[in-house]
Formats: C-alpha cells, structure tokens, sequence
C-alpha cells in the first residue's frame, strides 16, 4: 500500500504542534511541517519544491493548512483511486447554484463562532474546484502528469482552484473531495490579492468557469453570475 505524507506551511508553531504532532490521529503518518516565518514564501512555491523531492516514490501527498485539525483516521485514503486529485471541502454546480461538500466545522482561530459548512458526505463526491485548506494527490498522478502543478504566480489563494482547473480542462482528471472529520480554524477573507488572482485565473481560462467557496472563478464567470451572487461573510463588502 502507498503512504500518506502530511505537510503543512505553518507560521503559528503552537497550532501546528497541537494539530500535527500531538494529534493522536496523524501519528501512524509521516507529518512534515514547513516553517514560513522568516521566508513568508508562497504556499505553491512550498508545495512543488515538496513534490519535486517525492516524486521517485510512491506516496500520497497531503498538503494541509496549519489551522486544520483533523478528527479521524486517514486509513480510508489508501482506498482511494489514485489517478483523481482529492481534497476535503470542494464546490460544484448544482440547479445553476454552486453547492459545498465536505461537511466540517468552520470557526474562528480560537474556535469562537463554529458553525457547520458544507453538505455532509460518506463517499467520494466529485466537484469543479477545491478549497486552499487542503490537497491530496498520488505522486504516480504527479509523475504522468509533469506539467500538473501550483501555479505559482498565486501565492495564498486560489492555488487550489487553479490545481482543480488544470486537472479538469488540461488533462481531464476528476477533482473530488473524500470524507473526513476535521475543524478549520479559519473563516478567511477576501482580500485584494484574492481579486488579483481572480483576474489572473481569468485570464489563464478564459472560456471557463467553475464555482469556488467564495466566488466564480475563470473568464467566464460572469456567465454564472447571471443566476446567482455570492453573500458570504468572508467579502468584507457584506459587512
């Protein structure tokens, strides 16, 4: 059976540390955390620097933010066909309506406000774009794919929706999002460089468009817009 190596880009050492080290549930697991303090480099830029160092093995590569805290057993991962790209919350359009999978609790960074987010699976769903908070892929998926990485001209948004629109419109490859109970320590928020990517995504695929958790992504976005607009409290033009 393949392995499962975690890696997670921290610049909070106690989160880590409680939700990678001492968490019971990672410990049959190889967790490796990145320590962005000094160098605030960009996640992507992390990322493939780790994937070109595993690529002659093979594992599953578990790229997880620092303020994800994971509530069971990955066991079920080793299961999973290995030629799809996975995360652990992803969107997909439904009845013209973009729809979340992935149910998980959402909350502030010291776990004040937690509310439920996403719709509840027990099964592998297929979805047009994952969230940041993390992403699964097999280095064999890696090793056919050698033009499949983070784009990183994006440096802490998007770079997931950008790995799902590659997957999907260059090589044809299911994005999915797998089961797994865990608590993100983050409500997020849009930002102006979350606007920038936008119009770079848009840019790079501009006759697509797909839904994301805070907004429609690619050239065509406004096509979607037509029929539904984003409230979400993470736009500080909401509040």
């Amino acid at each position: 059976m393949s392995s499962v190596k975690l890696f997670s880009v921290f610049i909070n050492q106690t989160m880590y540390r409680s939700f990678f080290e001492l968490n019971p549930y990672l410990w049959p697991y190889e967790c490796t955390g990145i320590d962005n303090r000094g160098d605030n480099l960009g996640l992507p830029a992390l990322y493939n620097r780790v994937i070109s160092q595993h690529l002659e093995g093979d594992c599953w590569l578990f790229f997880v933010h620092e303020d994800l805290e994971i509530r069971q057993s990955l066991r079920s991962i080793l299961a999973l066909d290995p030629g799809h790209v996975y995360g652990t919350f992803g969107v997909r359009m439904q009845d013209n309506y973009p729809v979340a999978y992935g149910e998980h609790t959402c909350s502030n960074k010291d776990g004040s406000e937690a509310v439920q987010v996403g719709l509840p699976i027990t099964d592998v769903v297929q979805v047009s774009s994952l969230d940041c908070q993390s992403v699964l892929v097999h280095t064999s998926l890696l090793r056919q794919f050698p033009e499949l990485r983070f784009d990183e001209n994006l440096t802490f948004d998007l770079y997931a929706e950008d790995f799902s629109m590659q997957a999907q419109f260059h090589y044809g490859l299911a994005v999915c999002v797998f089961p797994l109970a865990f608590q993100h320590f983050s409500k997020g928020r849009v930002t102006e460089r979350y606007h920038r990517g936008l119009a770079y995504l848009a840019e790079k695929f501009p006759n697509e468009a797909i839904p994301g958790s805070c907004s429609f992504i690619g050239g065509n976005a406004a096509v979607l817009e037509k029929n539904f607009q984003y409230d979400i409290s993470a736009n500080p033009a909401k509040n």
